[in-house]
């Protein structure tokens, strides 16, 4: 009976422990849904900052890479991330913010000007068409707008638009489209700087004085080789801010660029081609050498910049925008043109905040085919000023232009301002953000 009683108790007491792991099974089951039903808590998910970008032409290798310089590239792969903070100050790029949950680099910036501006004429011929001597104040903005996209393809599409007004006392705010152009790796479609543009001046405050335009064109622009670069356009530039003839052309004007660049040395060469529509059709075409090279002037940094363009039938690729307006003020549209433009420039930079420029100009644009009105208008140029930049973004300075003009045109009216001397001189205030 002991050992009956001892089997039936554990016969008994394994049912028991039985039920019961089944019932505390049974229990936990139930617990599960509730249990997922109330997840763990999860880490916080860190917050999404914009990061700071470069907006900055594409870096495309050359069509014809040198041995030479890959291996140097090679060598000093090392030294290029220390040469990172230089390359940003490059005009040719700007910083911008990489919004979150976006791949596109936006840059936003604009400039504010401000100057005082003081214009005194010397007319031989006098005559109420001369405007009287006397200060006028000249405040002008610009905005500028650049995005920056690199696609699966390995391609960069960029972006810009930019936009500028002007006040003159006594006359309507004028509002310029100054680009507005997209890029495609190396393709740019839309409004922007000629492809025939060399010195353009940016160190000058009289910006309507110096020989920058821009122009609606389909451009492509590629490296040839670690010096050379080629780039090939079809430009109106009508549709610019620098137009002088107002005869109707037809097809786009072709225009080609050669750049060399060694060093402190860099030398320009492009040529154009438009057709000028009448009875019968003429062939206009232009050209322009430049060269600027880098040196030491007194000491300290500078460098001295030459042109010279020449065009026939070709007036819009010659001059400045303020010699376009002289110019449609004198000329017709059937007329026949010969014509060229130099410019001499230099730049000294006297310490970290002290910089003055100078530069000579010379402008000729003859008639010489409509036996009713042959001469020739010429207009000369000497400017300086003295630059003070006591921190990035802001600039102020005064700057002084002397210019003589003389106009001999047989058989036309022409207004009595564009003989004799003109004075201007400015102080003027800049800020860019």
């Amino acid at each position: 009976m002991a050992e009956g009683g001892q089997y039936a108790g554990r016969g008994r007491g394994a049912p028991a422990l039985l039920a019961l792991m089944l019932a505390l099974a049974g229990a936990t089951g139930a617990q599960r849904p509730a249990l997922a039903a109330s997840p763990r808590p999860q880490p916080a998910k860190a917050a999404m900052l914009a990061r700071s970008c470069i907006v900055k032409p594409p870096d495309i290798a050359p069509m014809f890479p040198s041995p030479a310089a890959e291996t140097k590239a090679d060598k000093d792969a090392s030294d290029d991330a220390d040469d990172d903070d230089d390359d940003d100050d490059d005009d040719d790029e700007t910083p911008g913010l990489i919004l979150p949950g976006y791949a596109t680099c936006l840059a936003i910036s604009g400039t504010l000007t401000a100057g005082l501006q003081f214009d005194s004429y010397r007319v031989p011929r006098g005559g109420s068409q001369v405007p009287p001597d006397g200060f006028i104040w000249l405040p002008n903005a610009s905005f500028r707008i650049e995005t920056a996209h690199d696609l699966a393809s390995g391609l960069r599409l960029g972006t810009a638009f930019e936009m500028s007004v002007a006040t003159t006392p006594g006359q309507p705010d004028t509002v310029t489209l100054d680009e507005a152009s997209v890029t495609l790796g190396t393709f740019t479609f839309g409004l922007t700087d000629s492809r025939f543009n060399f010195w353009t001046g940016d160190e000058f405050a009289f910006t309507a004085r110096l020989p920058a335009r821009n122009a609606t064109l389909i451009a492509w622009e590629r490296d040839l080789t670690d010096r050379w670069n080629l780039a090939l356009s079809l430009e109106d530039p009508a549709a610019g801010t620098t137009s002088s003839v107002p005869a109707p052309v037809g097809r786009p004007d072709g225009v080609a660029r050669l750049t060399y660049t060694n060093g402190p040395l860099t030398v320009h060469l492009a040529g154009a081609l438009r057709e000028v529509a009448g009875r019968p059709a003429r062939l206009g075409r232009a050209g322009i050498i430049g060269a600027t090279y880098e040196l030491s002037v007194l000491g300290g940094a500078g460098e001295v910049t030459a042109q010279v363009a020449g065009a026939i039938d070709a007036a819009p690729y010659i001059g400045s925008s303020l010699d376009a307006a002289v110019v449609r003020q004198v000329l017709l549209p059937q007329d026949s043109t010969r014509g060229f433009s130099t410019v001499l420039s230099a730049r000294r930079e006297w310490n970290d905040h002290w910089a003055s420029n100078v530069y000579v100009s010379r402008y000729l644009i003859t008639v010489p085919l409509l036996a009713q009105a042959k001469g020739k208008l010429r207009i000369d140029r000497l400017a300086a000023n003295l630059v003070w930049t006591p921190l990035d973004g802001f600039k102020a300075g005064f700057e002084a232009t002397l210019a003589w003009g003389r106009a001999e045109i047989a058989s036309r009216a022409l207004p009595a301002a564009l003989g004799g001397r003109q004075l201007s001189g400015q102080l003027f205030l800049e800020r860019t953000f």
